[in-house]
């Protein structure tokens, strides 16, 4: 039976000091959670050695935890100069509020000569960030690019689409060609809507006094005017969208500011209903154009 324990104690020891060594060699490989795992699993089956005790500390970041570990060591062996050394470095560390093992301070420490050899791990050199700032707004800083032209952009000129994020002079140009309007057509847009709706105003001034015809009047010519007036405007420029939806609704109530100017005369005189219905008609009429126009 002695030799039976005897024999599992010498396979225990040689167990953890195997786990011992692929620790460090995880450690000096980078790769932290395969070196705690084997260092605690060393500790585990043998809570004695310092070795163990000392390697699991090198290996996690909180310095609370590299304390605790340390202080397990020396309470093992007091004189292990290692330990000591260790533990009076994170103790100094801790002492000026640090919670995490500070790596990017490595060449420091190994300057000033005071660098722990178990906080000491290499680290990859980090490459230089590019500081950029948007092509728009150049006192905004940035970590976007267009994907098409590759200039910077901000947040709010950032433009999402299905292939990522463009500026807006790329999203301007991937829009099609009956989107792209210029001023020249905003003009012809806003003076075609001026005339239709001049011209339909006095035909609702002249034929809304008949009588039970104004309400059909205004339900009927005002989409019809809009219609009719978006069809010219396309006729002309062949353009669509918010620019195009933006003239022609400002030309359309241009040209309809004499008619409500009726109205309002109306209203004064008494009559609500003739100001309903030149309401009715206005909004209809603009309603439709600009609709039509998306």
């Amino acid at each position: 039976m002695q030799a039976t324990g005897e024999l599992m104690t010498e396979s225990t020891a040689a167990e953890v000091q195997q786990l011992i060594a692929e620790g460090r060699a995880a450690a000096l490989a980078g790769d932290t959670f395969t070196a705690r795992a084997r260092f605690r699993r060393a500790t585990e089956l043998d809570s004695g050695n310092v070795e163990a005790w000392i390697g699991l500390s090198s290996v996690v970041p909180i310095l609370a935890e590299k304390r605790d570990y340390l202080r397990r060591a020396l309470a093992i062996d007091p004189t292990n100069a290692e330990a000591m050394a260790s533990l009076a470095y994170v103790e100094k560390l801790l002492a000026e509020g640090l919670q995490i093992a500070p790596s990017h301070r490595r060449q420091e420490r190994q300057a000033s000569g005071d660098a722990s050899p178990l906080l000491s791990a290499p680290e990859p050199p980090k490459p230089a960030v590019e500081v950029a700032y948007c092509y728009v707004h150049p006192d905004r800083e940035t970590g976007l690019r267009c994907v098409q032209c590759s200039r910077p952009i901000c947040g709010s000129c950032a433009q999402m689409t299905p292939v990522g994020q463009l500026c807006p002079e790329c999203r301007k140009a991937r829009r099609p060609p009956h989107y792209q309007a210029d001023l020249s057509h905003m003009l012809i847009g806003g003076v075609t809507g001026f005339f239709a709706a001049l011209i339909g105003s006095v035909l609702v001034v002249v034929l809304g006094g008949v009588p039970f015809f104004g309400l059909f009047l205004a339900m009927l010519a005002g989409p019809l005017t809009g219609a009719l007036t978006t069809r010219i405007v396309e006729q002309l420029t062949r353009k669509r969208g918010r620019a195009m939806q933006a003239a022609v609704g400002i030309g359309l109530g241009l040209g309809a500011l004499p008619l409500i100017g009726f109205g309002v005369i109306a209203l004064l005189s008494g009559s609500f209903l003739s100001l309903l219905l030149i309401g009715l008609w206005v909004a209809l009429l603009i309603i439709t154009a600009v609709a039509r126009l998306r």
